[in-house]
């Protein structure tokens, strides 16, 4: 069988959801014996040396050097974010393709920068591409942003989409029904399982709120802070994560003993904290893409109180948690119903596990699969 190309500009050991929902899909893949190449970045956001080459029993990865200090600043404007992460992605792509194309059956780009990339360079190789969302992108009703994300897509042998909200948005570039496939996220549940005192193993002996992701504003890192300052002080706030935000949360946490900065925490650990927590909070002010923190807390039993901004409905139900408008008012008067009325977390406590192994097990990854199959036959 022909091995599958998958192409990002960010793969482990960076540190993110969509990072971690590689280490998934690959480890999925290579027990169906399909083989995958990565080709992807030195760590774009977290601080960390990796190797140029790497070759693991279930793939083979080359990442490429790149200036840091600079995904941050270009976020939130996209022709800077281009001119910043495409040209040397665009440059190699062809040389990999030009010695190792005949074992290569299907090249598997993630987000728009590789997917412009893979779509030209499939085009010339004669390969099938697909692109696969994680974000939403909001494109504008007009202009070169929506004109080339409409071509992305269009070229694209496939689409993949990790929502439905997500699906309407390509959709509405224009782009057939037919071609798109909906996922959905899935997590290691064995993994993700609650953790027997944990409180005690963490010394969180109050209700404890809990913070997991990027520190950067769009995840509401600073209205959550500011609403910290207001709610109940027998209510205790920790947070977990590293971003261009670390230092004011950091400084934060000095002056309030209630406030706990525990910084990056790996994986093998997180089910601990999460298992600790009363509530994990997901207070993105932009339009999330899924919110993959809120599967890993369900599966440990820790229900969730979210944005209903982007895809993260689509993640909960009210059997395992709320949706409200984030605000730093909505918090605290959410935060503090909650801690009063513990019949309502206990509920949700008991909901939160069977929810996330019905919804997120590794079930999930076979219409990945089932694309790659379709697409190498």
């Amino acid at each position: 069988m022909k091995k599958v190309l998958l192409v990002s500009i960010g793969f482990s050991p960076n540190i993110g959801g969509i990072e971690t929902h590689f280490d998934d899909l690959i480890k999925e893949v290579h027990k169906k014996g399909i083989k995958i190449n990565v080709i992807t970045y030195m760590p774009l956001t977290t601080n960390t040396r990796a190797y140029f080459f790497e070759k693991r029993k279930d793939c083979a990865i080359i990442r490429l050097p790149i200036f840091r200090g600079f995904f941050y600043r270009f976020k939130n404007n996209p022709f800077l974010e281009f001119v910043y992460l495409t040209p040397l992605l665009f440059l190699f792509l062809p040389i990999f393709l030009l010695f190792n194309f005949r074992s290569i059956g299907v090249i598997h780009s993630h987000g728009l920068v590789a997917g412009f990339v893979c779509v030209f360079w499939g085009l010339v190789f004669r390969l099938p591409v697909i692109t696969t969302t994680h974000s939403i992108y909001l494109f504008p009703k007009k202009g070169l942003y929506r004109f080339i994300a409409k071509h992305i897509f269009a070229f694209s042998s496939k689409v993949l989409c990790l929502s439905l909200q997500s699906a309407r948005e390509i959709e509405d570039l224009g782009i057939s029904p037919n071609k798109i496939t909906v996922f959905t996220y899935w997590i290691n549940t064995d993994l993700f399982s609650p953790v027997k005192k944990a409180k005690e193993k963490t010394g969180w002996d109050s209700f404890t709120v809990l913070f997991v992701g990027r520190l950067v504003p769009e995840k509401g890192v600073k209205v959550l802070l500011n609403s910290k300052k207001i709610w109940s002080k027998k209510i205790k706030l920790a947070i977990i994560g590293i971003g261009p935000l670390d230092s004011l949360v950091f400084q934060q946490a000095k002056k309030d003993k209630n406030l706990i900065y525990l910084g990056a925490v790996s994986q093998s650990d997180l089910p601990l904290y999460y298992s600790a927590a009363d509530l994990l909070i997901v207070p993105s002010i932009h339009e999330e893409g899924f919110g993959r923190v809120i599967l890993e807390s369900l599966s440990c039993g820790t229900p969730v109180l979210a944005s209903n901004r982007g895809a993260i409905p689509e993640a909960i139900s009210e059997k395992v948690g709320e949706l409200i408008e984030i605000n730093e008012k909505s918090i605290k008067e959410k935060v503090e119903e909650l801690f009063d009325k513990n019949s309502k977390i206990k509920i949700y406590q008991k909901n939160a596990r069977k929810y996330a192994l019905e919804k997120f097990s590794s079930r999930n990854a076979q219409k990945i699969i089932n694309v790659y199959l379709d697409l190498m036959q």
